[in-house]
């Protein structure tokens, strides 16, 4: 597992620019969930030096989804049942717009890894496919269950960071 990273917001390092990630030189757009490129430099030094969660994550917010999907398939030919490039490859797919198709597919991982280490990660993720499909009652419900089972878990304060970012993003657009 060390080779992979969980691709997660911190929230404790928010400013005007987006929310900060575990990436150095990757941010998370508040408004829509989608991390973008805040200092390329940055993001080189990452992607050179990163895991290949963390390169997936660096072409993703590049825009360049084509090369995300291709390093996550070559990264799961190699470890096909990695939770974390799994859940990136739905991450792939809310990015392509097809929120539905992400929605199902994280539900099966939850299902999959209910009672794990991974089940929060699968809840987070499916909170960002609500949070951008527009369901924003239905994310609240999924980043509540990540951060209580987080807690529980007495994961890394940034997991725990992310997931309650996220959960007070979504009551915000769930209140408008």
């Amino acid at each position: 597992m060390s080779e992979f990273t969980a691709y997660a917001i911190d929230v404790a390092s928010v400013n005007h620019e987006g929310v900060g990630t575990s990436i150095d030189g990757v941010l998370i757009d508040p408004n829509t969930l989608r991390p973008f490129i805040n200092d390329e430099q940055a993001a080189d030094r990452s992607m050179a030096n990163g895991t290949p969660t963390d390169q997936v994550v660096i072409h993703m917010a590049r825009g360049e989804l084509a090369l995300a999907g291709n390093l996550i398939a070559e990264s799961r030919f190699e470890d096909p049942t990695n939770a974390h490039l799994r859940v990136l490859d739905t991450e792939l797919t809310r990015l392509q717009g097809d929120f539905d198709r992400a929605i199902n597919r994280l539900r099966k991982l939850v299902d999959e890894f209910s009672g794990t280490y991974y089940e929060p990660l699968m809840q987070h993720h499916l909170g960002m496919s609500f949070f951008a499909k527009g369901d924003y009652k239905a994310a609240v419900t999924r980043f509540r269950t990540a951060l209580e089972q987080r807690q529980q878990m007495g994961s890394s304060q940034h997991l725990l960071n992310a997931s309650a970012g996220c959960l007070r993003l979504a009551e915000e657009r769930a209140q408008n």
